[in-house]
């Protein structure tokens, strides 16, 4: 029974990397398109790595005790495992979100999360909206809650996925690492998006020290449209205080190409019909954009690696399962 695992958090990390054989052949494209499927997380997604780090990160580095709050900043899958390994520890677990997917608030509200939402506290949205220069967001949030705590007793401990090194640290010791063991090291190119920036910049950093040639490409949300992708964050062209931290000073990718929300929809829904996997908005953007590459004659031969960030099951109420996605 050597096997059996005792914590839920002992069912993250250590996912499989997928080609899209299919997929490759139906359009044609001269390179491989690998996806490192982060779905079968026991939470859905990326971020259950980086849930358990940054509480592991909080737990050795304050005094944080049970019954005390766990903050941050996120309507996505951040939440979604920061409310479930918070709870499971005995935290409770508050996140600031400005909309939100049903299921999403659904899962939230499961996990015994609760939600700050910018559109029922116009101040604090107002606050959001207008951040200075040389003034981050965790500094607004932190003085926020530090306001709330001293007039409610409790203590809220903000994490700050954007600012935080446990965040880019767990990527680069994990991820980073499987993909470099499950590939033999030979990737050519690495598509991903900003997201809070550690898994672009902690994987990019792993994979560069095997191969100082590595691409990374970034996709970004049109520059006219930013908030078109539902979890994809607009970087290209921002102000740095609006940037992660992991921004600051460092050249976390090569290039970027901008997705659109039609071309990320497709891309999933083919994804579907080829492999039988259905992936939601994130990787459908990831899989264009790659798909792009593939089809160029520069690109023949190479291995293109991009995250699959979660399943369709938090999109089921958006347009993503409309069928017409589905022709080509």
């Amino acid at each position: 029974m050597a096997n059996i695992k005792t914590s839920v958090e002992q069912l993250i990390g250590n996912t499989p990397l997928l080609e899209l054989v299919n997929y490759e052949k139906k359009y044609d494209l001269k390179a491989r398109i690998l996806l490192k499927v982060e779905s079968v997380n026991i939470l859905g997604s990326l971020k259950d790595r980086i849930a358990v780090a940054m509480i592991d990160a909080l737990e050795r580095d304050t005094d944080i005790k049970k019954g005390d709050y766990i903050v941050e900043s996120s309507s996505g899958n951040t939440a979604i495992a920061l409310a479930a390994i918070a709870r499971k520890r005995g935290y409770k677990f508050l996140t600031v979100v400005a909309g939100m997917t049903k299921e999403r608030y659904d899962l939230l509200r499961a996990y015994g999360a609760e939600i700050l939402d910018l559109a029922d506290n116009p101040d604090l949205a107002a606050d959001f909206a207008n951040i200075a220069e040389d003034y981050r967001l965790h500094d607004l949030l932190r003085a926020y809650f530090k306001k709330r705590g001293d007039a409610d007793g409790n203590k809220y401990y903000l994490l700050a996925q954007w600012a935080n090194e446990a965040n880019r640290n767990i990527q680069y010791n994990t991820t980073g690492q499987e993909i470099i063991r499950d590939t033999d090291g030979k990737v050519d190119v690495f598509v991903a998006g900003a997201g809070s920036g550690g898994s672009i910049s902690g994987i990019s950093k792993a994979l560069r020290e095997v191969n100082p040639d590595l691409e990374v490409v970034l996709f970004d949300p049109p520059a006219d449209d930013p908030d078109s992708l539902d979890g994809v964050h607009h970087v290209t062209d921002m102000p740095y205080y609006f940037l992660p931290t992991f921004f600051d000073g460092v050249k976390v990718y090569d290039k970027y190409e901008t997705v659109t929300k039609e071309e990320a929809y497709r891309a999933s829904n083919k994804v579907a019909i080829a492999e039988g996997a259905f992936f939601g908005v994130s990787t459908g953007a990831a899989v264009h954009l790659a798909t792009q590459l593939a089809k160029k004659p520069e690109y023949e031969g190479k291995t293109i690696v991009a995250i699959a960030y979660d399943d369709v099951l938090k999109y089921l109420s958006t347009d993503l399962i409309n069928p017409k996605y589905q022709e080509d």
